[in-house]
C-alpha cells in the first residue's frame, strides 16, 4: 500500500502538468502540496520522510522544463547562494519577529541553555525535512509562479507568504492556530525576500533553518 501511495503521488504531478498548462500546473501543486499538509501519505503507512523527500524529487523533475513556475537552474545554482543573504534576513525577521511572537503568546522567553550537543542534528534533520522542501514549495515554486503571473516581486512575496502562513494554521493545538499564523506570514516575507534576489532557494533555505534551529532551541 506504502509503495503504491508514494508511485502514485510521484507521477500525478507529471500527469497534471500535461494535462493543462495553467490549470494542470495549480493543481499539480496542490496535488505535491496537500497531501504532507494534511498527512494523507501517513495514513497509507509511508513515513514522513519519505514523503517529504518523495515531493522534493517529485516537484524538482516534473517542473524542470516550466522555468515559469520552477526555476530548477537558480534555485539550486550554489553561485547564486549568498550566506550573508540567508544571515541578513534572519537577523531582520528576528528583530521584527521576536518581539511580535512574544507579544502575541506565541512564545516565551526561557533563560535555561539547550543541551547543544543535540544541535547539529537538530539543524540537520530541520534544514533537509523542514526549510528545504517548504522553501521549494512556497519560495521556488508558489511564490516563483505568483511573480512570473503578475510580474510584480512585491505582490508575489505577500501572496506567498499569506500562503505560507495559511498553511500553519493546522499546526496545534489551538486549530487554526492564528498566533502560528502571524508569525509564519511574517517569517515567509523574510524567507522570500531571501530568496528573491537570485532566486535561490538555498539562500532562503538557511534563513528558515537558522529561524527553526533557534526557535526549537532556545525558544520552546
Amino acid at each position: 500500500m506504502a509503495y503504491f501511495a508514494i508511485a502514485v503521488y510521484v507521477a500525478l504531478p507529471f500527469l497534471f502538468l500535461k494535462l493543462h498548462r495553467t490549470w494542470g500546473a495549480i493543481v499539480a501543486i496542490l496535488g505535491l502540496w496537500l497531501p504532507i499538509e494534511f498527512r494523507v501519505l501517513s495514513a497509507a503507512a509511508v513515513p514522513v520522510w519519505a514523503s517529504i523527500t518523495a515531493g522534493m524529487l517529485a516537484g524538482v523533475f516534473a517542473f524542470r522544463s516550466r522555468a515559469d513556475i520552477f526555476d530548477v537552474t537558480a534555485a539550486f545554482d550554489f553561485r547564486r547562494f549568498s550566506l550573508r543573504e540567508g544571515a541578513v534576513n534572519f537577523a531582520l525577521f528576528a528583530a521584527l519577529g521576536l518581539p511580535t511572537a512574544v507579544a502575541i503568546g506565541f512564545i516565551r522567553l526561557r533563560l535555561a541553555a539547550p543541551d547543544i550537543r543535540g544541535i547539529p542534528a537538530l539543524v540537520a534533520t530541520i534544514f533537509l525535512f523542514n526549510a528545504l522542501p517548504e522553501e521549494i514549495l512556497f519560495r521556488g515554486i508558489i511564490q516563483h509562479t505568483i511573480e512570473s503571473a503578475c510580474k510584480n516581486r512585491s505582490v508575489a512575496a505577500v501572496f506567498a507568504a499569506l500562503i505560507f502562513g495559511a498553511a500553519h494554521l493546522n499546526n496545534g493545538p489551538p486549530v487554526p492556530n492564528y498566533k502560528y499564523f502571524v508569525v509564519a506570514t511574517l517569517a515567509g516575507l523574510f524567507y522570500g525576500r531571501a530568496w528573491r534576489t537570485h532566486k535561490n532557494v538555498l539562500t532562503s533555505t538557511v534563513t528558515h533553518t537558522m529561524v527553526n534551529v533557534v526557535w526549537r532551541a532556545f525558544l520552546r
